[in-house]
């Protein structure tokens, strides 16, 4: 039985009796059966489940009912021996179970009773049962009557053959989740099939081949893989043998991965870019002409160059070259010209829509004078030999090194343009022609300074400014010019001194003429020109009897005449003692100085005496 009484009501009538005095009277007396079956439904606390109809009656209650009215798992169990079998291997529902089976399963309780009760809406088909309900299951199983057709949830096998048909006949065994899932349809688990569990795995082009291109019929055994000919038509008519793959991989059926070293020419640089079809035209295997260039590379050089492509060319790719233009002709290209490409010089068609194939680059007799490439600027003023002062370095002209008085032409002079100082001369106009002629050569420049500076001290010093000024300073600063020379040498304080401090800027009449210049000469040279005397008139102005010109501040004097009188006390006295400032009447007029001359007799400072 799935199921006995949880709980019964108290026992009455023949309930009470010993069971077998019940027997004995019903085997004694046929009448007393039909009674017992009454006595039955007095004494039976409800109606059993239909699962248990047949064991209605009294005489049927020993059948689940042990003495004392006890119903015991051992009773249920032998019986409903599936369930028995579950238990022991502590499977299912019922792997926990130790108690009585009425705690669960409760009889009496009507004909219609369930006698498995249980929540389907929390029922945990996959733990319980171990076979989950997941993908498509779920939505096809949305009722346990949908699998379960009979009343014994223990009679549904898992196997998918139970409910579905098996299309591929036995031949892929049973186990159908190698290849199908429930997360899609039959007809779509191809795209989840892991086609490397089978012996040919599927790699580049063919994992886009749909499976019914090589399973016809359904046929998934049994298939010819081992040569690529099993599935396709060789263009090559077996020339080339049954092996695909030593050429093709299955990237892309048009991949070619030939190893052509193993030929009489192996593909190297741009070569092994070429598509195999360029070359090999007709069958693969007919044999190509590849010892010369030319078998293939039309020469656009002609007749101009009679050895092969490859003394010049290289493979990595066609265009340049690696031709040693310094070993093999006169004319080495270096410095700017190494950048040019050859056809730049060596071609007869300049064409920009001219195909490469058609332009004849030409190698024989370019001309090699710079003016058959470059323009002359100079009109043929200075010859036709242009690297006497260009090199192709650099066609300026920066690194010309003037052989007459290169020292004249460094400095500030070494950034002029030539023009500023090789002017040509005017191109005179025949009377009769008149067309123009060519001028001879410019005349050498003048390098005196006065040439192309103005004087800007008129006349004041001379034109010899080289004595002062060098093309080495900035701006041409007189960096040369020392002031021992001059009639008032510098020195001590003097020497920091501006210059425009004793030589202002002025506007009058210089001996170069009228304008404005720093007045260099003449200049007068004593103290009071620039200072002025703090002593109004008291001493000598000559003021290097006591000043010099490291500071003009006097920290010492020596009294002269009066050497008697400070050679005692009065010698350490500060001078403040006895020249006192004060303001008053000087012989340079009225105003505040320090009085110097005083009286030396002892009533001038101590009238008390």
């Amino acid at each position: 039985m799935d199921s006995s009484a949880g709980s019964h009501a108290p026992a009455r009538g023949w309930d009470r009796l010993p069971r077998a005095v019940v027997l004995a009277i019903l085997v004694i007396c046929p009448a007393a059966r039909a009674q017992a079956g009454q006595l039955g439904a007095l004494v039976s606390p409800g109606p059993l489940a239909k699962a248990h109809a047949s064991l209605e009656g009294a005489d049927k209650c020993w059948q689940c009912h042990e003495a004392g009215r006890k119903v015991t798992a051992s009773r249920c169990l032998s019986c409903h021996k599936p369930i028995a079998e579950r238990i022991a291997r502590k499977a299912g529902v019922h792997r926990a179970v130790t108690d009585d089976c009425v705690r669960c399963h409760v009889e009496h309780a009507g004909a219609e009773a369930e006698l498995r009760r249980f929540d389907t809406r929390t029922f945990n088909h996959a733990v319980e049962t171990g076979f989950p309900r997941d993908g498509l299951h779920a939505r096809a199983t949305a009722t346990c009557a949908a699998c379960h057709k009979r009343r014994s949830f223990l009679e549904a096998n898992p196997a998918c053959s139970t409910c579905h048909a098996d299309m591929h006949k036995g031949t892929l065994g049973t186990d159908c989740t190698r290849c199908h899932s429930t997360s899609v349809g039959f007809k779509e688990s191809r795209k989840l099939f892991d086609h490397t569990h089978a012996r040919f795995a599927l790699t580049g082009a063919h994992r886009t081949v749909a499976c019914e291109k090589c399973h016809t019929a359904g046929t998934f055994r049994g298939l010819e893989f081992e040569t690529c000919s099993s599935c396709h038509k060789s263009p090559h008519r077996k020339a080339l043998g049954p092996s695909c793959t030593s050429c093709h991989t299955t990237e892309q059926w048009e991949t070619k991965t030939v190893d052509h070293a193993r030929t009489a020419f192996p593909l190297v640089g741009a070569h092994a870019q070429v598509a195999c079809a360029k070359c090999h035209q007709a069958r693969v295997t007919a044999p190509l002409a590849f010892d010369r260039c030319a078998a293939c590379h039309a020469n656009v050089h002609r007749d101009s160059i009679k050895e092969d492509c490859r003394v010049c060319h290289t493979n990595v790719t066609f265009r340049g070259a690696t031709f040693d233009h310094g070993a093999r002709t006169s004319f080495p290209l270096v410095g700017k010209h190494a950048a040019l490409a050859c056809r730049q010089c060596h071609t007869t068609i300049s064409a920009a829509d001219v195909p490469l194939a058609q332009k004849v680059v030409d190698f024989g007799g370019a001309a090699r004078a710079c003016v058959a490439c470059h323009r002359d600027p100079h009109k043929g003023d200075f010859g036709l030999a242009c690297d006497a002062c260009h090199r192709p370095a650099t066609f300026s002209v920066a690194g010309f090194a003037h052989p007459r008085a290169p020292e004249f032409f460094a400095g500030q002079h070494a950034g002029l343009a030539c023009a500023r100082c090789h002017a040509p001369s005017a191109r005179p106009q025949p009377t009769r022609t008149g067309l123009p002629m060519i001028a001879p050569r410019p005349a050498q420049p003048i390098l005196a300074c006065a040439a192309c500076h103005a004087d800007v001290h008129l006349g004041q010093v001379g034109s010899t400014c080289e004595l002062c000024h060098g093309v080495d300073a900035a701006r041409f600063a007189a960096a040369r010019f020392s002031h021992d020379r001059a009639a008032f040498p510098l020195t001590g304080k003097h020497r920091a001194v501006e210059c425009a401090k004793c030589h202002p800027r002025e506007t009058r009449a210089f001996p170069g003429g009228s304008g404005t210049a720093m007045n260099l000469k003449p200049r007068p040279t004593d103290c009071q020109a620039c200072h002025q005397d703090p002593h109004m008139g008291q001493l000598s102005p000559k003021c290097d009897t006591c000043h010099v010109t490291e500071t003009f501040r006097l920290f010492t004097y020596t009294h002269r005449g009066l050497e008697r009188f400070f050679s005692g006390f009065h010698g350490r006295l500060p001078c403040a003692s006895c020249h006192k400032k004060e303001a008053g009447r000087f012989p340079a007029g009225a105003g505040t100085a320090v009085r110097y001359k005083v009286g030396t007799a002892c009533k001038d400072c101590h009238p008390q005496f």
